[in-house]
């Protein structure tokens, strides 16, 4: 199974950005997933808004696994197809992210 996170892809967005800073995204982006998913009574287009949101961010940040699942997950809720499997996957990838990305030490 590939890593939650991929450690090259920090490195190098840590070199871009410096350190701190990349420290300073990281716990911003974990805040965002802590609260990402978490109400099943929204309508499927808002759950697709913000999956459309963390394909971007989780991707830049090397997190390939659940950029992917996000970005199934918004083709999903676009078309109007069930999203309970996608929407499980997601919530899966994002709990496995928080703690990969906790383990990790950028600064």
């Amino acid at each position: 199974m590939p890593a939650l996170v991929n450690p090259s892809t920090l490195s190098e967005l840590g070199d871009v950005i410096g350190r701190e800073r990349l420290h300073t995204l990281i716990e911003r982006f974990t805040e965002a997933l802590a609260e990402a998913f978490s109400q099943d009574d929204r309508p499927a287009v808002e759950i697709g808004r913000e999956a459309h949101k963390l394909v971007s961010m989780s991707g830049m940040l090397g997190c390939d696994a659940l950029s992917a699942a996000c970005r199934t997950l918004e083709q999903q809720a676009v078309t109007g197809a069930d999203i309970r499997v996608p929407l499980e996957e997601a919530r899966r990838l994002r709990d496995g992210t928080i703690g990969a990305l906790a383990e990790r030490s950028p600064v």
